[in-house]
Protein backbone atom coordinates (compact mmCIF):
# COMPACT_ATOMS: atom_id res chain seq x y z
CA UNK A 1 0.00 0.00 0.00
CA UNK A 2 1.25 3.45 -0.89
CA UNK A 3 2.44 5.34 2.19
CA UNK A 4 1.10 8.57 0.67
CA UNK A 5 -2.46 7.29 0.34
CA UNK A 6 -5.16 9.92 0.89
CA UNK A 7 -7.75 9.03 3.53
CA UNK A 8 -11.21 10.26 2.55
CA UNK A 9 -13.01 9.31 5.75
CA UNK A 10 -11.95 8.11 9.22
CA UNK A 11 -13.85 6.17 11.88
CA UNK A 12 -12.62 5.53 15.41
CA UNK A 13 -14.70 2.54 16.49
CA UNK A 14 -12.60 1.45 19.44
CA UNK A 15 -14.89 0.56 22.33
CA UNK A 16 -17.96 -0.17 20.19
CA UNK A 17 -19.61 -3.58 20.35
CA UNK A 18 -20.40 -5.77 17.36
CA UNK A 19 -22.28 -5.51 15.04
CA UNK A 20 -22.21 -1.71 15.41
CA UNK A 21 -18.68 -1.58 13.94
CA UNK A 22 -19.66 -3.39 10.77
CA UNK A 23 -22.87 -1.39 10.30
CA UNK A 24 -21.11 1.96 10.77
CA UNK A 25 -18.42 0.97 8.24
CA UNK A 26 -21.06 -0.07 5.71
CA UNK A 27 -22.98 3.19 6.09
CA UNK A 28 -19.86 5.26 5.41
CA UNK A 29 -18.70 3.07 2.53
CA UNK A 30 -22.10 3.35 0.81
CA UNK A 31 -21.53 7.11 0.54
CA UNK A 32 -17.93 6.98 -0.73
CA UNK A 33 -17.00 6.98 -4.41
CA UNK A 34 -15.24 3.93 -5.81
CA UNK A 35 -11.83 5.64 -5.67
CA UNK A 36 -12.17 6.83 -2.06
CA UNK A 37 -10.66 5.21 1.05
CA UNK A 38 -11.93 4.66 4.60
CA UNK A 39 -9.55 4.34 7.55
CA UNK A 40 -10.92 2.56 10.64
CA UNK A 41 -9.52 1.94 14.13
CA UNK A 42 -11.00 -1.11 15.88
CA UNK A 43 -10.46 -3.21 18.97
CA UNK A 44 -8.70 -6.54 18.45
CA UNK A 45 -10.95 -9.61 18.57
CA UNK A 46 -14.58 -9.93 17.54
CA UNK A 47 -14.80 -6.37 16.18
CA UNK A 48 -11.74 -6.88 13.98
CA UNK A 49 -12.90 -10.26 12.68
CA UNK A 50 -16.49 -9.28 11.96
CA UNK A 51 -15.54 -6.08 10.11
CA UNK A 52 -12.80 -7.66 8.00
CA UNK A 53 -14.80 -10.78 7.11
CA UNK A 54 -18.06 -8.91 6.53
CA UNK A 55 -16.57 -6.21 4.32
CA UNK A 56 -14.59 -8.72 2.27
CA UNK A 57 -17.81 -10.69 1.72
CA UNK A 58 -19.41 -7.47 0.43
CA UNK A 59 -16.55 -7.06 -2.06
CA UNK A 60 -14.39 -4.46 -0.34
CA UNK A 61 -10.61 -4.58 -0.22
CA UNK A 62 -9.44 -4.54 3.42
CA UNK A 63 -5.78 -4.01 4.35
CA UNK A 64 -4.30 -4.00 7.84
CA UNK A 65 -2.28 -0.81 8.17
CA UNK A 66 -1.22 -1.27 11.80
CA UNK A 67 -1.92 -3.82 14.52
CA UNK A 68 -0.87 -4.22 18.14
CA UNK A 69 -2.16 -6.17 21.14
CA UNK A 70 -5.17 -3.87 21.67
CA UNK A 71 -6.20 -2.34 18.36
CA UNK A 72 -5.98 -2.59 14.60
CA UNK A 73 -6.09 0.08 11.90
CA UNK A 74 -7.70 -0.88 8.60
CA UNK A 75 -7.69 0.75 5.18
CA UNK A 76 -10.85 -0.11 3.23
CA UNK A 77 -11.58 0.57 -0.43
CA UNK A 78 -13.69 -0.76 -3.29
CA UNK A 79 -12.16 -3.52 -5.34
Amino acid sequence: MDKNIFIDHYLDLRGFACPVNFVKCCLVLENLSSNQVLKVDLDIGEAETSVIDGLQEKGYKVKILNKDSKEVTLIISSE
